[in-house]
């Protein structure tokens, strides 16, 4: 009896490690959140720039193709601690974007 109450206790140890392992590795990474929060600010300024008056519109587009140059850095740089599917995703966001400056600025 008390052999099979050891054992259990390993048991019970063991499944209680895997499940930290497990719930603290399913998070987000750090670079898919450095990714996502970089395309939600992009978005803005793009959003910014549809909105913007004549004036302001030199000034902010000079920023987005700032970030444009910026995104192509990122994906170089972080591209290789995501998945391609997720590297994917985050490109088609950023794509999804940067089309929409391009046909406001006209540049398409």
């Amino acid at each position: 009896m008390l052999r099979i109450k050891a054992n259990l206790n390993y048991v019970v140890v063991i499944a209680a490690i895997a499940g930290l392992v497990f719930v603290i590795g399913c998070g987000d990474s750090l670079e898919k959140q450095k990714m996502t929060e970089f395309i939600q600010k992009f978005g803005n300024e793009v959003h910014e720039y549809a909105k913007a008056e004549d004036g302001q519109k030199a000034e902010l587009a000079a920023k987005v193709e700032s970030d444009m140059a910026k995104w192509t850095q990122l994906k170089v740089e972080m591209g290789s601690e995501l998945t391609p599917q997720v590297l994917d995703k985050l490109d088609a966001e950023y794509q999804k974007f940067a089309k929409e400056f391009k046909t406001l600025a006209g540049k398409s």
